[in-house]
């Protein structure tokens, strides 16, 4: 009998670690505002993965020179700041459609809409929302359109920053 209690312990504990984890990753999808913001060239091929599209942003690419509270080392990749957080705003873009960063910021802000990431090798940014599993036979319509800038990242962002990428969008 205790055996029979202790198995079926064990199958509710890992069921309930899988529900944990989808649903963490859901938060944003379910809570968050969505915002457009524009998608920048890279390689979007993955041999072992299939149709894969590698993103990123504007706000990805900032240098460590753009984050206030870093030492000068720290903003040429020194390794010391890998891992630590890191907050964009996100303000309307001129267009009123696309929304772009503001400022950066190693504090959270105290409002308004803002993306948390983490600090990157060599100065990039982290913020989750950097791969997208396309339609098999559809990669290269994708990345034809980032190589024209007409591909979109449609975001859901919660107020606390998460971030989770609803899809994309062509232009």
């Amino acid at each position: 009998m205790p055996e029979r209690k202790i198995l079926k312990f064990t199958v509710m504990a890992q069921l309930a670690i899988l529900v944990a984890m989808i649903g963490l990753r859901s938060i944003p999808l379910i809570t968050g505002q969505t915002v457009l913001v524009r998608v920048q060239p890279v390689d979007p091929r993955d041999l072992f993965r299939g149709d894969y599209v590698t993103l990123s942003y504007n706000f990805s690419r900032a240098s460590g020179s753009g984050i206030p509270g870093l030492s000068e080392s720290e903003r040429w990749g020194s390794g010391k700041t890998e891992g630590r957080p890191v907050y964009v705003t996100l303000v309307p873009d001129s267009d009123r459609v696309h929304w772009r960063a503001d400022k950066y910021t190693m504090a959270k802000p105290d409002g308004g809409l803002f993306l948390k990431g983490q600090m990157g090798r060599y100065g990039s940014l982290q913020f989750g929302i950097e791969s997208y599993f396309v339609q098999e036979g559809t990669g290269h319509v994708y990345e034809q359109a980032v190589r024209e800038h007409k591909l979109s990242a449609e975001l859901a962002v919660t107020s606390g920053g998460q971030a989770a990428l609803r899809g994309l969008r062509i232009e």
